[in-house]
């Protein structure tokens, strides 16, 4: 997976998420043994420095297709680093995703909490509003919640716009074209939530940390 850094056709998905890393160095000068979740894989360009900076102490649990997460798991544990949870990928089906694995992690109480997670999925409300809803609920207080893409939409994205992708507007209507899902589920799910404060919007990724019980 981590060859895919920097080749042809993963220009986008191959740039760190400098704020999400930022963040985690505060949440680490704090607790050098943290659970941490990414929520989307991508090729693994934020994933390699997480683990870095982690340096193995904690847990750093992995969430995307099955496919995704055992080949960047391998590549991880090729490189040393061994507190990698590729336990939770999802099968390639219509309805199948990290909301559901989630879902069935929390509810069997294989994951019972999280200090730091990083969503970066699939963009799109029906995968990240259930998404959400479960995090904030496991989340630590004084744990962090960090969204990248606040301000995508279907219908401005490079790959999925209905100009080009002609699925896009056989699935979605034209409200969920032009809403940015990401935006709507945190002013819905964790603005409105007084248990959680909105640290910054910086560069596109969302910062939220858990202030009460």
């Amino acid at each position: 997976m981590l060859e895919k850094i920097g080749q042809p056709g993963f220009e986008t998905l191959s740039k760190p998420d400098d704020v999400a890393l930022k963040i985690l160095d505060l949440a680490l000068a704090e607790n050098d043994e943290l659970t941490v979740f990414e929520v989307g894989v991508g090729v693994g360009a934020t994933t390699k420095p997480i683990a870095e900076k982690m340096n193995n102490k904690g847990a750093l649990v992995l969430f995307s297709r099955s496919n995704d997460v055992e080949s960047l798991a391998a590549d991880l544990l090729a490189l040393g680093y061994t507190n990698i949870d590729a336990r939770w990928g999802s099968q390639n089906k219509t309805y199948s995703g990290y909301h559901f694995d989630l879902a069935l992690a929390v509810q069997s109480g294989a994951l019972t909490k999280v200090d730091f997670a990083y969503v970066d999925g699939g963009h799109v409300f029906h995968l990240d509003a259930p998404t959400t809803c479960i995090l904030k609920e496991i989340c630590s207080v004084g744990g962090y919640l960090v969204f990248d893409d606040w301000y995508w939409s279907l219908g401005a994205s490079p790959t999925l716009s209905p100009d080009i992708n002609a699925a896009t507007a056989r699935d979605y209507d034209s409200a969920q074209i032009e809403a940015s899902h990401v935006r709507m589920v945190c002013e819905i799910f964790l603005d409105r939530d007084k248990r959680y404060k909105r640290l910054m919007l910086e560069k596109g990724t969302a910062v939220y940390q858990r202030i009460a019980q």
